[in-house]
């Protein structure tokens, strides 16, 4: 296990260098002044101009930059925002740690929702199936930011005592801030639980025929016990990876979700940042993101190890 963690961990550098030389590049194509967007306004004399390009090493050609640009990141040090004139870090770790509680309460409904409705659509099929199955459709065609939309006019209309747009932050009152981010992590989690609830059903129905689930209901047992010792529990290792790999996919979906809501997370941020040509933030924002989404396939990893006695890594 120490061996496939280290090597997972090393098979990561190579992915992120190459993350991070598509979002240097990317930043470098676009249409622009780089200095003109760093400067922050256009009534500046071309002299300042060239001095601003002198100070970013935007003189330089770009490979030398990029060299500057990643030593630095390698510090900790991912540049000064154009917009907020600070380091871009500093600024970029609080609002991780608010995208990051978004995620998990997003994630801790999906997966309840998800293997709920999965378990029952298998179980019990009928009517229940076919009604599980039709809202499964319906969340599957419509997209987050769009069922986010409908949530706020929903209680806006007729819940207008529900505060929508009221974000607290989890030091000023801890409940009040888990209140403020349930609506927005419904939105998020009721399209994620669709593909957890389909894939939690098809487990399940895979399970249920295997020899060792006959036998168990040969000897007498009771259902309970079949059903936690015998279907659940063989059924969730595709479960958990489908799971970990949606857990990393509500990072982006949570820029859309956070602006709607006004969350100060991290896909405000860089909603804010492209809007502005934050280019610094952009790639900060990236590579972070990317690290993220890296590191929960690691954990995905582990997790089907540790459920699946079969799997064996050394």
């Amino acid at each position: 296990m120490i061996r496939m963690v280290a090597l997972r961990l090393a098979l990561m550098l190579p992915i992120l260098l190459g993350v991070s030389i598509i979002a240097f590049v990317l930043m470098r194509a676009l249409p622009g002044d780089f200095a003109q967007a760093s400067a922050g306004t256009s009534t500046i004399s071309a002299e300042a101009l060239d001095t601003i390009r002198r100070s970013l090493g935007l003189d330089l050609p770009v490979w030398q930059q990029y060299l500057r640009w990643l030593l630095a990141a390698l510090g900790g040090d991912l540049g000064t925002s154009f917009t907020l004139r600070k380091p871009v870090l500093g600024e970029l770790l609080p609002r991780l740690a608010v995208t990051g509680e978004l995620t998990l309460i997003a994630g801790l409904m999906a997966m309840l929702l998800g293997v709920a409705t999965g378990l029952a659509s298998a179980r019990l099929r009928g009517a229940v199936d076919w009604a599980v199955r039709a809202w499964n459709s319906l969340l599957l065609a419509v997209p987050n930011f769009v069922i986010a939309t409908l949530i706020v006019l929903l209680f806006g209309l007729y819940f207008p005592s529900v505060g929508i747009f009221n974000y607290v932050p989890f030091a000023a009152d801890p409940l009040a801030n888990v209140a403020s981010l349930l609506l927005p992590a419904l939105s998020l989690a009721l399209t994620v639980s669709v593909t957890i609830s389909e894939n939690t059903r098809a487990a399940v129905l895979e399970v249920a025929s295997q020899d060792y689930v006959m036998v168990a209901k040969a000897k007498g047992l009771r259902a309970r016990s079949i059903l936690a010792n015998y279907l659940v529990r063989n059924a969730l290792t595709p479960v958990i990876t489908v799971t970990g790999l949606q857990l990393a996919a509500l990072l982006g979906g949570s820029i859309l979700i956070e602006t709607i809501f006004t969350i100060p997370g991290m896909g405000q941020f860089l909603f804010d940042s492209i809007a502005s040509r934050d280019y610094p933030s952009i790639q900060g924002i990236v590579l972070l993101a990317a690290t993220i989404v890296l590191l929960m396939n690691v954990i995905v990893d582990i997790a089907y190890a540790r459920v699946d006695a079969r799997v064996r890594y050394d």
